[in-house]
C-alpha cells in the first residue's frame, strides 16, 4: 500500500511538471511568434526559411535553443567569476549586469546568429530585444 501511495504521489508531481512545462512552452512559442510578426511588420527582421512544419521547428528551434545555451553559459561563467573575485569593482552592481549583457549579446550574435542565413535581424535590434 505504501508503494502505491508513493507511486501515486510521484505521478501527481510529474504530471504537474509536465503540464506546467507544456504551458510554458506554448506561451514561449506564442510570444516568439508575436515578436517575429512585430519585427516583420516594422521591417526590422526577415525570416526566410519556410519549409515544412518540422523543418521550420528544427531550424528556428535550434536558433532559440543555441541562444538559450549561450545565455546560460555566459550567466554561469560570470557568476563564477563574481564568486572568485568578490572585491573586484567590475563584478559589483550595475557594472556586472552591463558586462554580462554586452558579452552575452556579442557572443550570441557572433557565435549563433551569423550562422543562420535565413534569419536576418540587425545587431541593434538584437541588442534592444
Amino acid at each position: 500500500m505504501k508503494y502505491i501511495k508513493y507511486l501515486f504521489t510521484t505521478l501527481i508531481v510529474l504530471s504537474v511538471f509536465i503540464i506546467s512545462g507544456a504551458i510554458f512552452l506554448a506561451f514561449l512559442g506564442f510570444g516568439l511568434y508575436g515578436l517575429s510578426r512585430i519585427l516583420i511588420f516594422f521591417h526590422l527582421a526577415y525570416f526566410g526559411y519556410n519549409k515544412s512544419f518540422y523543418d521550420n521547428l528544427i531550424y528556428y528551434g535550434s536558433y532559440i535553443v543555441l541562444g538559450y545555451f549561450t545565455l546560460f553559459i555566459i550567466e554561469n561563467l560570470m557568476d563564477y567569476f563574481r564568486k572568485k573575485l568578490p572585491d573586484n569593482p567590475y563584478f559589483q552592481g550595475i557594472t556586472y549586469h552591463l558586462i554580462t549583457f554586452v558579452v552575452t549579446t556579442l557572443l550570441f550574435y557572433f557565435i549563433v546568429h551569423i550562422h543562420y542565413a535565413y534569419i536576418d535581424i540587425d545587431f541593434w535590434v538584437i541588442v534592444v530585444i
